[in-house]
Order: structure tokens, then C-alpha cells, then sequence
């Protein structure tokens, strides 16, 4: 039975050539050429020479190149990569693929646990194992992969099915954009007391939702393409993320509002509504999709447009309660 069979799919047992040029530690390169010259038909690949003692312990490897270059009468042992890089024949398929290209080596030997040879995973199965990773990378990023369940399948959805998944978001959106106009009219007195304050609310509306539209179209593709998602890991590192770009442009809108109108209130209340509305972006642009993905809805439809409301009200509030405070 060939032994090849016995170890898990897409492991480097499984790829593994066992018809590889092998040679004894005590042989001279003449006879070792001599070998090869006669063995050379029920040999796959001569890219390197794997040197064992009786044992069949893997002792060293040499290049074919490097072998003609020496004198007949060397010994193998004296010439050869001693502790070369070798794998064993459980190890993942691509981080073989990884182990060879890193080390720029055409083929890696395969041993066991005894450090006895196995056989070597040549260069036409590693190319191989890149070309087929690369283009399910490739697939996953295009969209054109198995999708999950709660995903949906656009190329595929009648005009009924996509009206009745996406409508009903946006018309939430449009009640939404309603309250936000109320919430605005709570603050008329604070917005006719200074009325430079209007003028940016787009500003910070706009600030706070491209960061969440952001964050959102992160979450929604890294959520698509990955089987195995750790939520806390990732809110952590957008968490940093997101508070750096706070605060580098919270200093930027204060120092640039500062230089224009020489009004440190009106300085100070821009600059720290965009800090927290960009904080708030958090909720917006990462907790409301993945919430919605747990819920089964796709997110890409469900989130968009309720986020987006959402963030739209929080950061018109926050600018206005802070506005309100200070003036």
C-alpha cells in the first residue's frame, strides 16, 4: 500500500515524491553521478541529491548544479548542506508551500519524526499548491466562492426579491432622517445664537458616517470571506484604529477652524464633536452589522441604510449638546 495514502488531505505526505534521488553519505561523486546517469529514468526530479547513512537518516542535500561542479574523488559527505530545511509529513500544504518560497529552495524533503526520509515535495506540486490557494484567495475577494447562508446572491435575485430584501431598510432611513430634522429643532436657539454652527453640521455628519461606511464595509466583507471570525479580536484592533483617526483629525479640524475664524470655542466644540462622533462610529459601522449577521439578515442590505440614520442622529446630537454647553 503506498504509504502516501495514509496521511490527511492537503499535508505534505500527500504531495510528497518518493521516487527522489537518494545516495549513501559514504559514496564519492563520481559513483554518485554514475547512479544518477543510471537511474535516471525512475527518477521525478534531479533539482537535489538527499544524503542518508544505512539508516536511511537524512544527513544532508546537495544541488545537481553543485554536484558536477565537484571532483570525482570528493566525498559526498564533505560537500553537502548539512541540517537542511526539511518538513514533516503532517505539515499543512501551505505552509510548505510557505517554508519553500521563504527559503527560495525548489523542493523540501519530507521525514519523519526519526528524521528518517520520507520523500520530498517537489516544485511542480508547491507551484501547484500556490496557483489553487491564490485563486480561492482570489475567489473569496471577488465575491464568486460558496456564500453564507445569510448573504445574498445579487447576480442570481429577481427585481421583486431585491426590492422587498432593500425597501423596507430604506424607508426606515427616511423616518430617520425625520427625527434628525426634529433633533435639529430642538437646538434652534443654540444654531440662531451662532449661526457659523450650522455650517458644519455636514461636516460632522459627514466625517462620522464615512468612517463608520468604513469600518461597515470591512466587517461585511471580513464577515463573507472568513470562516472562523473572532469578534473581540477584531473590535479591539478597529477600536485603535478608529480612536487614532479621532484623534489626528479632531487636532486637524481644531487647528485648521482655529487659523480661519480665531474662535477657540467654536475650534474646541468642532473639534470634539468629531472626536466622539468618530468614536461613535464604533457601534455604527461594526456593531450594528455583525449584530445584524447573527440575526441571519444580510448585513450588506440591513446595515447600510440603518447605520447609517443612526450615526446621522448620534452625531447631529453629540454636536449639538456639546455646542449647546459651551455657547
Amino acid at each position: 500500500m503506498n504509504i502516501i495514502n495514509n496521511f490527511p488531505k492537503k499535508s505534505a505526505g500527500r504531495l510528497m515524491n518518493t521516487d527522489v534521488p537518494v545516495v549513501n553519505v559514504n559514496e564519492n561523486i563520481d559513483f554518485i553521478v554514475k547512479k544518477l546517469l543510471t537511474d535516471i529514468n525512475k527518477i521525478e526530479s534531479i533539482n537535489y541529491i538527499y544524503v542518508v547513512n544505512k539508516s536511511n537518516t537524512l544527513k544532508g542535500v546537495i544541488s545537481i548544479k553543485e554536484l558536477f561542479r565537484q571532483p570525482k574523488e570528493t566525498k559526498i559527505s564533505s560537500v553537502m548542506i548539512k541540517n537542511p530545511i526539511t518538513a514533516g509529513p503532517k505539515m499543512n500544504q501551505e505552509k510548505i508551500a510557505y517554508l519553500t518560497l521563504k527559503n527560495n529552495i525548489k523542493s523540501i524533503p519530507i521525514v519523519n519524526k526519526e528524521n528518517k526520509l520520507l520523500g520530498a515535495v517537489l516544485s511542480d506540486s508547491i507551484l501547484n499548491v500556490v496557483y489553487n490557494e491564490l485563486q480561492e484567495d482570489i475567489s473569496h475577494f471577488a465575491g464568486v466562492s460558496h456564500l453564507p447562508s445569510n448573504i445574498d446572491d445579487i447576480s442570481s435575485m429577481s427585481l421583486y426579491h431585491s426590492l422587498k430584501n432593500r425597501l423596507p431598510w430604506l424607508i426606515l432611513g427616511i423616518i430617520g432622517g425625520i427625527i434628525a430634522a426634529k433633533v435639529i429643532g430642538l437646538f434652534e436657539q443654540t444654531l440662531s445664537k451662532n449661526i457659523i454652527l450650522a455650517a458644519f453640521i455636514p461636516l460632522i455628519v459627514y466625517i462620522a458616517s464615512a468612517v463608520a461606511t468604513q469600518a461597515g464595509f470591512f466587517i461585511v466583507r471580513d464577515l463573507a470571506i472568513h470562516k472562523k471570525f473572532n469578534f473581540l479580536s477584531y473590535i479591539f484592533k478597529q477600536f485603535k484604529v478608529i480612536l487614532s483617526m479621532g484623534f489626528l483629525i479632531s487636532i486637524l479640524i481644531y487647528g485648521f477652524t482655529f487659523l480661519v475664524y480665531r474662535d477657540l470655542s467654536i475650534s474646541i466644540v468642532l473639534s470634539l464633536s468629531i472626536f466622539l462622533t468618530i468614536l461613535s462610529s464604533i457601534i455604527t459601522g461594526i456593531f450594528i452589522p455583525y449584530t445584524f449577521s447573527k440575526l441571519k439578515f444580510d448585513p450588506a442590505n440591513a446595515s447600510g441604510p440603518i447605520a447609517t440614520i443612526i450615526q446621522d442622529l448620534v452625531s447631529v446630537t453629540i454636536y449639538l449638546l456639546i455646542a449647546s454647553f459651551l455657547f
